[in-house]
């Protein structure tokens, strides 16, 4: 046990070294500091892919954080800023892309592939119904059959 303690004391000590933040920043308002926070949480690294440039410890995610830091004190709208960053590195970097001519397979597959998923249930269920009712008069046939043998045998006796 002390051995595992000791193991994770450097762990935790180790952890400490590598840890990043993001650098504060200087804002007017503090409605201004929200966005930016927002923004930078919405918007995806283009070289980490999985994360927003708020999470993401590149050089590249610095200068976007700096970018829209610059870009909110210059007053400009989200909706500006999202824009400039399209542009530069196309829909993928907004977590939520636009519904445009590029993006209509991204939106509406899931849909597509959920509709077809039901559709390949409901069939498999209401088959399998039939197969059931199918099969239960199979054996009430078989049962009547079996009665009308053993009749005969009585009969023939």
């Amino acid at each position: 046990m002390r051995y595992f303690i000791q193991f994770a004391l450097v762990l935790l000590l180790i952890q400490g070294a590598f840890a990043e933040s993001i650098e504060p920043k200087d804002f007017e308002t503090f409605n201004q500091e929200n966005r930016y926070t927002t923004l930078i949480e919405e918007i995806r690294c283009p070289v980490c892919q999985g994360q927003s440039i708020g999470g993401s410890n590149s050089s590249l995610a610095g200068d976007l954080r700096e970018q829209v830091r610059v870009m909110i004190l210059y007053k400009k709208t989200d909706k500006e800023i999202y824009q400039f960053m399209i542009e530069r590195y196309g829909d993928f970097v907004v977590f939520k892309p636009p519904i445009n001519f590029k993006t209509y397979f991204l939106w509406f597959t899931p849909i597509l592939l959920l509709m077809i998923f039901f559709t390949y249930l409901l069939r498999t269920v209401k088959n399998k119904n039939k197969n059931k009712n199918k099969n239960k008069n199979e054996y009430d046939s078989n049962i009547e059959s079996l009665r009308e043998i053993e009749r005969a045998k009585k009969i023939l006796k």
